[in-house]
């Protein structure tokens, strides 16, 4: 009878558990919508970003037309001045050509900058969808099955404990005295 009285405790937490199922965490437009998304962001949140070639281009174009147009003007002034042979304009070019080179530089690492801010905004994307805010919650059948457990089987043992003892002293009063061991 003992043994059976003492197999209660672990009923109650074998019903806690039970009771406690928490409901699916997506309905099917959730998951419909999700299944859909991921595949294109995780495309865009993997790998190596990269600078998008549209841009690249536009960019290199308008460096191109300022690199024609200083050309120009440098050509301009310096045969206007009959020194068209004398090297300084080989060097004025030269110099036009380098700061070319530095803004299509300057410009390739902003765009470099904007592919990885891209990147970074996709993850973070991709981990707010994965994170979905309808994650269901307890149930109130096991809720109250996990909160009635531990105390029931405190009172259980209490009363099994005062039953099988006289004068108050019981078997794990008995236990406890003795600093856990028997």
């Amino acid at each position: 009878m003992a043994a059976l009285l003492g197999a209660i405790p672990s009923l109650l937490g074998g019903l806690a558990g039970l009771f406690n199922k928490r409901p699916p965490a997506l309905n099917t437009a959730q998951s419909g919508a999700l299944n859909t998304l991921i595949p294109s962001l995780m495309g865009k949140a993997t790998g190596t970003p990269t600078i998008d070639p549209t841009q690249q281009a536009l960019m290199y174009g308008n460096v191109a037309q300022n690199q024609t147009g200083a050309n120009n003007a440098a050509t301009n002034s310096l045969v206007s001045r009959g020194l068209g042979h004398s090297g300084l304009l080989g060097q004025a070019l030269t110099q036009v050509a380098n700061q070319a080179q530095q803004s299509r530089n300057q410009g390739n690492m902003g765009l470099q900058q904007q592919s990885i801010q891209q990147q970074q905004f996709d993850i973070q994307s991709l981990l707010g969808l994965l994170n979905v805010n309808a994650t269901g919650g307890q149930s109130n059948q096991g809720a109250f099955m996990a909160g009635l457990a531990p105390v029931a089987a405190y009172s259980i043992q209490n009363m099994l404990n005062s039953r099988g003892s006289s004068g108050g002293n019981s078997s794990l009063d008995t236990y406890m005295a003795n600093g856990g061991s028997s």
